[in-house]
């Protein structure tokens, strides 16, 4: 990537950084704001628990993108921008435009989230023996047994 295009992407990381900065510091003002507003009811409550988990999830994923700006920034830094931090080879200028923050080439992103696929796979095929075998252990005629599930929990 020539020096021109990487000071360019800096550029559009550290305005991104501050938009997210600023974008985290509107999450915390409206968690502020729910937090003095008591609840009148049961009704209130909820609309409040919901809007905490909606904050709190909004804020951890701009705080993701937060630690990838902050790294790709240093990795620019350091002189190794554009570079897969898993095999070693060139980042595409395309992907880099689109993702600035990528730390990994198109083929170790694929075979990341493949692997990524194939462990949830596997953890449900899990969870499916399990499951079955509980109906089988616990039900004669395999008849989930609700109370049995739930103690084996």
């Amino acid at each position: 990537m020539k020096y021109s295009d990487t000071a360019q992407l800096r550029q559009r990381l550290e305005m991104q950084l501050q938009e997210v900065l600023q974008s985290l510091s509107g999450v915390e003002y409206e968690r502020k704001s729910l937090d003095t507003e008591p609840a009148k009811d049961s009704a209130d409550r909820c609309v409040t628990s919901l809007s905490k988990d909606s904050l709190f999830e909004r804020s951890s994923q701009r705080r993701t993108t937060l630690r990838l700006i902050e790294a790709a920034l240093r990795r620019i830094a350091e002189g190794c921008f554009g570079v897969c931090v898993a095999c070693g080879d060139v980042i595409q200028d395309r992907r880099l435009e689109a993702l600035p923050w990528t730390k990994f080439c198109l083929r170790c992103q694929q075979v990341i989230e493949q692997e990524a696929v194939e462990n949830v796979s596997t953890r449900c095929s899990i969870e499916d023996n399990i499951w079955k075998r509980t109906v089988k252990e616990d039900s004669p005629r395999g008849v989930v047994n609700k109370k049995s599930e739930f103690n084996a929990m």
